[in-house]
């Protein structure tokens, strides 16, 4: 994307900077300062992080062994199974008033019978720490009321009793026998784990056992929603096309808008980066082969004039002729179009460019139509409300946050969070497709000052195998930094590999989206095709 609002948002970051932390969009971008790089709960903490769902203090600090309240486990209860909150309580708990901050997860979760246990007389006691029998059972019924009646009744009466025998705890005597059927769903469904003192029912919950026990949750949830895989066959991709058999949809980037005079456009397909290469049928053939939907993107990136272009109907009406033109050619058979206009800056283009989408989905009949977006921190121009009702996906430009002055890489994970759940207040998840760009953003700091590069792929590869490179997936912006110095200076380098693709995927997957797509397809590696094999179709 158009990186023509970096300047705002490095202002913002320096802002934040010197007020002692860096924040962007209210999303914290720096490391908790007592939680410890490698910790086993780490991982944990920084993706429900990312996601919103848990938050530190206000001096940087998680506190990771300090004691979860029973209100706070019920929000992340409630969060992990992405409840809505928003319908009228079923019956008052005298202790919690319509104005406490956990109310609307109170009475979610109340209503739905899965905090019975904690209830005395009416009474909560939301401050009070939660003990691990507590969360246990409280996940155990969440889970249970999901299960068909016949299983569930099944299990309550003698199932859970292999699972106790099995387990084999040291202290299974000291499980409220009433609890013990849900207690043991939760350590059967592999959310919840004893050790070698036992399962400890009656030990309160620290904050970093939540997160861990939250991921876990979280992600038997959505283990079973499919994504599907969009490619983005443009610039240098051949050397993956033997990738397009595995996707669900083909975006060749073949093509660009044309308006170089008022009065007219039209869909440019034989010049820049952007056009149709010579040997495109063996991409087209193998795509057919394997039942791929093909579809068109067309590309333009000059905000002002994209502006201008879309007050010009005679210009709109010309290029929605080019467009059916190279839809109807037999010789592609494209099944839709992906229109990635860039650079709406301003308010004022959020109606042309609404009208401009409407115009060109009637006129394409049965040819489905899809549109890129940038974050609208900054991009005015995008009407998402309108985008989403008249697309029929959405691919949500996650990334190219890059900020030289602050060093902020392409693409941190609570970044990307953020930009996903302001897209859902408008675009259905169904519809919504997440987008991954494999880039890397590298600083070196000389005798002469601070410089920034944009490697290429190839060349990051190469520099992760030498010896002399310290390497890791840093938290919390979930990328691999590499570190090393040479005669040019010190270098820190960012980069979308593997392990940070699988984050972003995790977060699709969490959030429920239609599925993720690649920019650009000849940028990704052998490891990254592996992991895409385990979620495409």
């Amino acid at each position: 994307m158009k990186k023509c609002w970096i300047a705002l948002l490095a202002g913002l970051l320096l802002m934040n900077a010197a007020a002692g932390s860096i924040h962007a969009y209210d999303v914290s971008l720096r490391p908790f300062n007592d939680l410890q790089e490698g910790d086993w709960s780490e991982t944990s903490v920084y993706l429900l992080s990312s996601l919103g769902v848990i938050d530190g203090y206000s001096d940087g600090s998680y506190q990771p062994e300090g004691h979860l309240t029973r209100e706070a486990f019920i929000k992340l209860l409630t969060t992990a199974h992405r409840l809505n909150i928003d319908q009228e309580p079923s019956a008052p708990l005298y202790d919690v008033a319509g104005d406490r901050w956990s109310y609307p997860y109170i009475q979610a979760a109340y209503r739905l019978g899965w905090v019975d246990s904690l209830i005395d007389n009416g009474l909560i006691h939301p401050e009070q720490a939660i003990t691990r029998e507590e969360v246990a059972a409280a996940v155990g019924k969440s889970l249970i009321a999901d299960l068909n009646e016949q299983l569930g009744q099944s299990w309550l009466e003698s199932e859970w009793q292999k699972e106790q025998e099995t387990r084999g705890f040291a202290d299974r005597d000291q499980i409220r026998p009433d609890l013990a059927p849900y207690v043991y769903y939760a350590v059967n469904y592999g959310v919840m784990e004893g050790d070698d003192l036992g399962f400890r029912p009656s030990d309160v919950l620290t904050r970093k056992e939540a997160a861990a026990i939250i991921h876990r949750l979280a992600d038997r949830l959505q283990a079973d929603h499919s994504l599907t895989l969009t490619g983005f066959y443009a610039i240098r991709s051949y050397s993956n096309i033997n990738k397009l058999a595995g996707l669900d949809q083909a975006v060749f980037g073949w093509s660009h808008l044309d308006y170089s005079a008022e009065g007219t456009a039209r869909l440019n397909t034989e010049s820049s980066e952007y056009r149709i290469p010579e040997g495109w049928q063996a991409a087209i053939d193998t795509a057919d082969q394997n039942q791929v939907a093909k579809q068109l993107m067309v590309f333009y990136n000059n905000g002002p004039q994209l502006a201008q272009f879309l007050q010009d109907q005679p210009a709109i009406k010309s290029f929605y002729d080019s467009v059916l033109a190279v839809l109807n050619d037999p010789q592609y058979g494209f099944t839709g179009i992906s229109i990635d206009f860039e650079g709406l800056l301003q308010e004022e283009s959020r109606e042309p460019f609404t009208r401009f989408l409407q115009g060109l989905e009637q006129r394409l009949g049965s040819y489905a139509l899809q549109v890129a977006v940038p974050p609208t921190y900054y991009y005015a121009g995008y009407d998402l409300d309108e985008i989403g009702r008249i697309a029929d996906s959405v691919v949500l430009m996650a990334y190219d946050y890059t900020d030289r002055n602050s060093r902020l890489p392409s693409a941190p994970l609570p970044l990307v969070s953020d930009t996903v759940r302001e897209a859902l207040q408008s675009i259905p998840a169904e519809k919504l497709i997440l987008g991954i760009s494999k880039q890397a953003n590298q600083w070196v700091v000389g005798p002469s000052g601070t410089e920034y590069y944009s490697p290429s792929i190839d060349r990051v590869e190469e520099r992760m195998q030498q010896p002399d490179v310290q390497a890791k997936l840093s938290k919390p912006y979930f990328l691999k930094q590499l570190l090393y110095s040479d005669e040019n200076g010190d270098h820190e380098l960012w980069y979308e590999d593997t392990d940070s693709i699988e984050a972003k995927i995790w977060l699709a997957q969490y959030y429920g989206l239609q599925g993720v797509s690649l920019w650009h397809m000849g940028n990704f590696t052998e490891s990254d095709w592996e992991l895409f094999d385990g979620i495409a179709r």
